[in-house]
């Protein structure tokens, strides 16, 4: 579920930034479409930090996606 929502925040005709939430608290910020993208079957996340750095995150360890500059949509992964 929460993959649909990335794709959907990363294919928005009016892309505003966002971030992924991991469940062990770590956050990556998309500030663009360039800096991130979903495996086709969603397994997984590539987010590019500084210096270009990929990280690798696992779909099952995000806990929750939100835009960034106080805009309200957010979402979180529903209990297992």
């Amino acid at each position: 579920m929460v993959i649909q929502f990335i794709r959907e925040f990363h294919h928005s005709v009016s892309f505003r930034p966002y971030e992924i939430r991991m469940a062990s608290g770590q956050r990556y910020v998309v500030p663009h479409q360039d800096f991130a993208t979903v495996s086709p079957k969603g397994s997984f996340v590539i987010v590019f930090g500084k210096n270009e750095r990929p990280h690798h995150l696992s779909s099952l360890l995000i806990e929750s996606v939100s835009l960034l500059n106080g805009h309200k949509r957010k979402t979180k992964k529903p209990s297992a």
